[in-house]
């Protein structure tokens, strides 16, 4: 019973040990589409170490994707019938400035012009420009510098959380952060400005 019982024992360990022997171990690595490009590289890819490791290298930023839009559920009109859904989406919840160039760089990485100026420029900004020459000027400036405008807000993004990034109050809504005067030349836009709004921190300009 014994020499049954050790058997059985060593035949679950070497059981365990091929299992985890097995097991397919995952390397994730972030790569810009700006680095990819220049590269010459895709900017998803997938290989394997010698050693069976499996890397996974892409250009989205962990929890940089633009929230989704969900469909609110239809309000009764006063009468009892149901209005017709309005093209408004919901405001997007960026409540901090790194969060305003996340959601920049996640709709710059999906192109979407459209949808970053109807839901991430400020109302004030719109009001400055006017809605619809804005909207045109705006896209059309996301369409001849994404690339570039990708690169600056990357490095944005890590001068902000490491306090590297200068802040000036322009106005009681607007905040102006700028990169460090070393990155000047390096950078094609060094200035990014926020506006703050009932829903939270919205674009204003980036230059």
């Amino acid at each position: 019973m014994r020499c049954a019982a050790a058997i059985l024992q060593a035949a679950c360990a070497a059981l365990a040990l091929l299992a985890w022997a097995c097991a397919e171990r995952v390397e994730y690595r972030y790569r810009p589409d700006y680095i990819a490009q220049n590269q010459g590289r895709p900017s998803e890819e997938i290989f394997y170490k010698p050693d069976g490791t499996k890397v996974v290298i892409s250009s989205k930023v962990p929890g940089s994707e633009m929230p989704p839009m969900p469909t609110p559920p239809p309000a009764k009109a006063t009468d009892g019938t149901t209005p017709s859904p309005t093209d408004a989406p919901p405001p997007l919840q960026t409540h901090t400035p790194d969060m305003v160039v996340e959601a920049l760089m996640a709709g710059l990485r999906e192109q979407s012009y459209e949808e970053l100026y109807t839901r991430l420029v400020s109302p004030q900004q719109k009001q400055r420009t006017g809605d619809k020459q804005g909207r045109v000027v705006f896209v059309k400036f996301c369409e001849q510098n994404r690339r570039e405008l990708m690169a600056s807000c990357l490095r944005m993004c890590s001068s902000i959380r490491s306090g590297q990034a200068s802040i000036e109050q322009v106005s009681d809504d607007m905040t102006r952060y700028q990169l460090p005067n070393g990155d000047r030349g390096a950078f094609g836009f060094m200035i990014i400005e926020i506006d703050r709004t009932p829903d939270g921190l919205r674009l204003a300009c980036v230059r």
